[in-house]
């Protein structure tokens, strides 16, 4: 399966690698690297150490973010010319980032989710049926990875060696810390891409298609977490794409991207195979019935009959709204709620050709790369 699970960010040509490049070769003109610490606010203990370095800014070069504040006036804060120069050391830092703060990431971002998404991710944390289920490892990995392109990163040492200063201003998008400069945004969001992103994601999606396609009863669960991982990352990186245009001052309308149509496209795709080749939502018809011995649980696993009992109890503790709100989903709208593709699992009933509640925007990849403001509207 060859499906759209991120954006390709600076990858969409090599503009970023022929600047980096050129800029290294003037690094003698000033003076050694700088060490710098980075946080995007989740497990303070985890940081992230990168080397900079200061560099000419050019005409073309951007130095300073542009955004539309909620007053709707347009709003810019300048940075002094720092780029990562040490890519190498960047990367690995990045490998064990992940590894060390996934935990912190999952319990910060998911905290208000609602419970049914979270007593699923809870679950899946603890899966171990042989010690090492890699393709829900590498669902987790992809979910983390995917919010190191969202959220900025913060200078929490090293901002004063650079020249830069705190902004004390209430509502100013960088109030009370001071961000990575432009051109380390677009680095770290090319490292990430590069080099968790594209394999994880490749690794990913080969392991689930033959995973599904052998159709082994006792896969089920492993399918099942890693699915709704992913479907639950799609919902979040939806909401972003709002966040970000929001703040960009973009508008949908005539843009012709395809986007966010290559999201919907990956989830049915996925959603398809989960339903139609492994049945995925079968167990689920338990949300059907008050006694459980409708449902022949008799050739399921300890760990499958664990999660579905816990789940249904789960369901059964949601408000009368929230549980109309799960057999409805396709009258949610999937910018407002991470849980519109998960639930969209549980439905037995559930068929690819149902349409988007609303329009569908049509940003492109490089709306999320420089903060152009003109205008999107499509239908998937």
């Amino acid at each position: 399966m060859d499906l759209r699970l991120h954006r390709k960010g600076p990858l969409i040509n090599d503009e970023l690698s022929t600047w980096v490049t050129a800029k290294q070769r003037l690094l003698g003109k000033y003076d050694e690297q700088i060490q710098v610490t980075l946080t995007q606010g989740f497990g303070e203990e985890h940081k992230l150490v990168l080397s900079v370095s200061r560099f000419e800014p050019g005409p073309n070069d951007r130095t300073a973010y542009f955004w539309t504040d909620k007053a709707g006036k347009r709003r810019s804060k300048e940075m002094p010319p720092y780029f990562i120069s040490d890519r190498a050391g960047a990367r690995e830092a990045m490998y064990d980032f992940l590894v060390h703060a996934r935990s912190f990431y999952l319990d910060g971002l998911l905290a208000n989710s609602s419970r049914l998404i979270w007593a699923t991710f809870d679950a899946a944390s603890r899966y171990d049926p042989f010690g090492k289920p890699e393709l829900v490892v590498d669902a987790f990995n992809l979910w983390v990875a995917s919010r190191f392109i969202e959220s900025p990163w913060r200078i929490v040492h090293g901002a004063y060696q650079m020249g830069a200063e705190v902004t004390y201003e209430q509502n100013h998008r960088y109030h009370d810390f001071v961000p990575v400069t432009p051109i380390m945004d677009t680095q770290l969001d090319e490292i990430v891409i590069r080099d968790l992103l594209v394999p994880i994601t490749t690794r990913f999606l080969k392991k689930l298609k033959a995973k599904i396609d052998e159709r082994k009863p006792e896969d089920w669960l492993e399918i099942h977490f890693a699915v709704f991982i992913m479907m639950s990352n799609v919902g979040w990186i939806t909401k972003d794409m709002v966040a970000q245009t929001t703040e960009k001052g973009l508008k949908p309308g005539n843009r012709h991207g395809t986007l966010t149509c290559g999201y919907i496209h990956a989830c049915k795709t996925i959603l398809s195979h989960y339903h139609y080749v492994c049945a995925g939502p079968i167990p689920f018809v338990t949300f059907k019935y008050h006694d459980e011995g409708d449902v022949n649980t008799k050739n399921w696993t300890p760990d499958q009959r664990a999660y579905v009992q816990s789940l249904r109890r789960e369901y059964a503790r949601q408000t009368p709204e929230r549980r109309k709100k799960i057999r409805d989903w396709a009258k949610l709208v999937m910018y407002e709620d991470d849980g519109y593709w998960c639930y969209q699992m549980l439905d037995l009933e559930w068929e690819g050709n149902i349409p988007h509640n609303g329009e569908v925007d049509d940003f492109t990849e490089e709306d999320f790369l420089s903060s152009s403001g003109t205008e999107t509207r499509n239908v998937c």
